[in-house]
């Protein structure tokens, strides 16, 4: 019965065994599949998470290797086209993707660093349009740099566009115009103070660079007194001081003509202990024999202070120890009258908003558009406060600046006591020891908290009857006419004299757009195309669209009239105002002066904007004929306006006509006789009038636009001449344009967009060769538009190993999340998130 039951039992328990192997067989495996599904998906989200990381940081890096030339000369940016710039950016990858394992040598990893094996690749490409070849894109960047730059520009050049065909406007307008000038005094007091807090906010920013300068050249020093010690120079040195009358001697025994070498020997042979000893001394003499203790020393010491004196007296540009305290002192005063003088022209932009409620519609949407920029300035007149504040008192840059200066003469001090040291020979040779700079350098950099500020500044930083009868009275009136007419067209139609250069055909067909063809037309068939008010007051509307590029190219390009003399302030404003003082140096917007050596053809730029032919001399032609043709059209009409000459034109004109009509046989053309002796004075008489402008306008002074006194006249000998009348000296009281202004005017109504934007590309292309070559000869482009690369595709691609997840399944993982547009799954089991980053 025993054997029975214990059989029994054994079964129940065997089955019992077997139910819970099945039931943990059923249960492990689906928690062991779902464990390893839920891994994976979180392998690849972290994977995820650090490429983001890695494709955006090397997005960013790329673009930090700008074209540096590009930027100083144009403040436009762009990757660099050098090949040291670009193998630096492409080491950057590897830099990037040392964040997955920053081991980086298969050695164990300390923390958490699941993704440690992913096999990692990062790379970047241009994007397609990214490219300053892009009109649009060229665009944004000059609108970019142009913000805080045309507030007075927009304000007197928009005056000018929008003023020329509205005079019916201008009573009501006045008030509005007005408050203007006002704001555009004071707009440009505000970028001058705003300009000299910049600088001396970037001098305080060069601090840290000035310290870290201080600490190379300590370090270099102690180095240099290290290997001093540890010298075969210094060892000899060292040896002598403690054997010098062992040295002293073996030279005196040496170098004594009267030893007697024979009997030397011989003492040598006879006593071996002398002849070691002689030998001794004559290993000391061999080693010292050239060994000047002195000269050692003298020139040790010059060499060791090259490195001293530096530290002793620590110089910097544009900051350093003795200086930082006055910069931040100087910070705090621009601070108030920047502050003064921003407070002033919220005012003003008050007062003007009020005035533009009754203003005409052209009127207020150019003044509302041009103190939108100027408000965006005004935005920003808390930070100016916020940034001194937080330099000082908050963070005591002072303070630190003096503890800084304090502890470098401290540690320079060791140095010297070393110094003396070594030359004295304190210090064992071949010592093993370094003389290393402690911890200094306390300093608060406010770009830390106000970096986005910095950079916005850093954008921030443009006659009677004679009553006989004479039939060819007419004649003779209109034959004289003619000759004053063609007088003066031929003092117009001079050759130029100019040393621009042409652009050659090989580098032309290199540029983004061709240049113009055909002949240029003459300044006689601008006139009869009908050019007037109308149109130039239509073409200022539609240019404002234009307006941006046009000051930028104005504040970077030459023109005929370059290095004159300094232009006069806008048109408008030299109503009212003084002349700048005469110089021959025009700067850019970026600050350097125009000349041949950067600008490739100098002296003719703007006309090239305007004409677009490969030779200078074409389009210096073209301009200065557009621009006749319309001070010939307004001369024209002058004719009319100004009481006096329309009176004398007559009275020649009814004498010619009398005249004629006096024979008999002339009455009935009489009429006709006036007409064209009348259109014959009026056309010589705006040639005689255009010619004296046209000199005017070379010399860079302005012309009176509306000509509707004698006093605004400037041909007055020619007239007075044909016309035998008396003219009155010029007055320069009437609004007027200069020659660059007409230049400016021109670009907006005879240029579209497009093509003044390639031009200006093709200028810049051609600007940055030159300027690459220091203005020496070359014959193709190191620089092109179309290889400039203004944004990139970064993308870390990741290939992870999945415990049981297939590449499927994490694609589905990802469809319908906020990254599907980012990540994507690629050949060979890769996974790779792009980021798109620009300028």
């Amino acid at each position: 019965m025993k054997k029975i039951w214990k059989k029994e039992n054994k079964k129940k328990r065997t089955g019992s065994h077997g139910i819970i192997t099945v039931f943990l067989t059923l249960m492990m495996v689906p928690v062991v599949a779902i464990s390893s599904v839920m891994v994976d998906v979180a392998r690849l989200n972290l994977y995820s998470s650090q490429a983001v990381m890695a494709a955006d940081t090397y997005g960013d890096a790329v673009l930090s290797e700008f074209d540096n030339l590009l930027k100083e000369l144009y403040g436009l940016f762009s990757v660099t086209q050098n090949k040291e710039g670009l193998e630096a950016v492409n080491k950057l990858a590897d830099t990037v993707g040392y964040s997955f394992n920053p081991v980086g040598d298969g050695k164990a990893l300390s923390g958490f660093m699941p993704y440690k094996d992913a096999d990692v690749k990062i790379s970047y490409e241009k994007v397609d349009g990214a490219s300053l070849s892009n009109n649009n894109v060229l665009m944004t960047q000059i609108s970019d740099f142009m913000k805080y730059r045309i507030v007075e520009q927009v304000m007197d050049e928009n005056g000018i566009l929008s003023s020329l065909g509205e005079f019916e406007t201008v009573d009501d307008d006045m008030d509005a115009i007005k408050k203007r000038k006002e704001i555009s005094e004071k707009s440009q007091k505000a970028m001058e103070d705003i300009q000299d807090y910049y600088d001396t906010l970037k001098a305080i920013a060069a601090y840290p660079d000035y310290l870290d300068g201080l600490e190379r050249r300590f370090v270099a020093y102690s180095d240099k007194l290290e290997a001093v010690v540890k010298s075969e120079e210094y060892e000899k040195y060292t040896y002598y001081l403690e054997h010098q009358e062992e040295i002293e001697a073996a030279l005196e025994m040496f170098d004594s003509e009267e030893e007697d070498t024979d009997t030397e020997s011989s003492s040598s042979e006879d006593d071996p202990e002398d002849a070691e000893k002689v030998a001794d001394m004559a290993d000391l003499y061999d080693k010292y024999k050239d060994f000047d203790v002195d000269e050692y020393l003298d020139d040790l010491e010059i060499e060791l202070l090259v490195y001293e004196n530096p530290l002793t007296d620590p110089k910097g540009e544009p900051i350093n120890f003795d200086n930082a305290g006055e910069a931040i002192s100087a910070l705090r005063v621009q601070t108030v009258m920047l502050d003064n003088t921003l407070k002033t022209l919220k005012e003003q932009v008050r007062e003007l908003k009020e005035h533009l409620v009754d203003c005409s519609d052209d009127i207020r949407v150019g003044i509302e558009a041009e103190i939108k920029d100027l408000e965006d300035i005004l935005k920003l007149s808390d930070q100016f406060q916020e940034v001194y504040d937080l330099i000082e008192p908050t963070n005591q840059d002072k303070l630190k600046n003096e503890r800084n200066k304090s502890d470098l003469a401290y540690e320079v001090g060791e140095l010297k006591d070393v110094r003396e040291k070594i030359l004295s020979g304190e210090i064992e040779a071949g010592t093993d020891r370094t003389w290393k700079s402690k911890v200094w350098g306390q300093w608060y950099d406010f770009r830390d908290d106000k970096g986005e500020f910095y950079q916005e500044l850093q954008k921030f930083c443009e006659g009677g009857a004679s009553g006989k009868g004479d039939k060819d009275a007419g004649d003779k009136k209109i034959d004289e006419a003619k000759k004053a007419q063609e007088k003066a067209e031929e003092e117009l139609n001079k050759p130029e004299q100019t040393e621009a250069r042409n652009i050659p055909e090989g580098i032309a067909a290199q540029l983004k757009s061709g240049g113009a063809t055909g002949d240029v037309p003459g300044f006689s068939d601008y006139f009869s195309g009908g050019l007037s008010l109308k149109n130039l007051s239509a073409g200022g509307e539609h240019a404002l669209d234009k307006f941006l590029v046009t000051s930028y190219d104005f504040g970077m390009f030459s023109s005929r009239v370059t290095g004159v003399k300094s232009p006069k302030k806008n048109s408008l404003e030299t109503n009212m105002t003084e002349e700048k003082k005469d110089s021959k140096e025009d700067i850019s917007l970026t600050g350097y002066e125009m000349s041949p050596d950067i600008n490739y053809l100098y002296g003719a730029e703007l006309e090239y904007l305007l004409g677009g032919y490969n030779n200078s001399v074409s389009n210096l032609n073209k301009s200065r004929n557009i621009i006749c043709g319309v001070r010939e059209t307004m001369n024209f009409a002058a004719s009319y306006a100004i009481t006096e000459i329309n009176e004398a034109i007559c009275a020649v004109a009814d004498t010619a006509a009398t005249a004629v009509a006096a024979t008999g046989v002339g009455a009935a053309v009489a009429p006709l006789v006036r007409i064209s002796v009348s259109g014959a004075l009026r056309l010589a008489f705006a040639s005689i009038e255009t010619a004296a402008d046209w000199m005017e306008l070379k010399e860079r002074d302005k012309v009176t636009f509306m000509k509707t006194e004698m006093e605004d006249l400037n041909g007055i000998d020619g007239i007075a001449s044909l016309l035998h009348i008396d003219i009155p000296e010029s007055s320069e009281d009437k609004f007027g344009l200069t020659y660059e202004d007409y230049m400016f005017v021109l670009l907006c109504i005879f240029t579209d967009s497009n093509t003044l934007t390639s031009r200006t590309a093709n200028l810049i292309t051609l600007n940055m060769n030159q300027a690459k070559h220091k203005g020496g000869e070359w014959s193709s482009l190191d620089f092109k538009m179309q290889d400039t690369v203004t944004a990139v595709k970064a993308t870390c691609k990741v290939k992870a190993d999945f415990v049981v997840l297939p590449d499927n399944f994490a694609e589905m993982f990802y469809s319908g999340t906020s990254t599907e547009s980012q990540i994507e799954r690629l050949e060979n089991h890769y996974f790779g998130y792009s980021v798109i980053r620009g300028y």
